[in-house]
């Protein structure tokens, strides 16, 4: 049977990166790239352009959208992107499961003690690079 997928966007832009938070989630709530899960009908960049509409209002392309991790977690796959921005499109002030939408600078991002770890280990040397 084909996996499903869960999916997380980082998103570039001069005005700075959007995270969310997701007030629903266990604690300890913390701040995350976008995205999240799909199912095994629709691919990856799909999962993740559907998402990011969602969750924060931007419309994204499968050209906008370059794989920067991916791996195989035995009951899905896990696809990180990476979208370069030339200027961040007006964004929902709140996601449409109730998530809260931050735009956060690299440096920001790398100094929060609550950025979600799992997504940290994976681009905290991309942010590291736009500093």
């Amino acid at each position: 049977m084909p996996k499903g997928h869960a999916v997380a966007v980082l998103i570039i832009s001069p005005q700075g990166i959007p995270l969310v938070k997701d007030p629903k989630k266990p604690v300890p709530i913390f701040w995350k790239l976008p995205g999240g899960r799909g199912d095994a009908k629709e691919t990856a960049e799909e999962c993740a352009i559907r998402e990011i509409e969602e969750e924060i209002g931007v419309l994204l392309s499968k050209n906008d959208l370059e794989v920067i991790y991916q791996e195989d977690k035995n009951t899905h796959i896990l696809t990180i992107f990476q979208v370069n921005l030339p200027k961040l499109p007006q964004i929902k002030q709140q996601g449409n499961e109730g998530e809260k939408i931050g735009v956060f600078s690299a440096k920001d991002i790398l100094a929060m003690q609550d950025f979600f770890p799992n997504h940290r280990k994976i681009v905290s040397k991309i942010l590291e690079t736009i500093l």
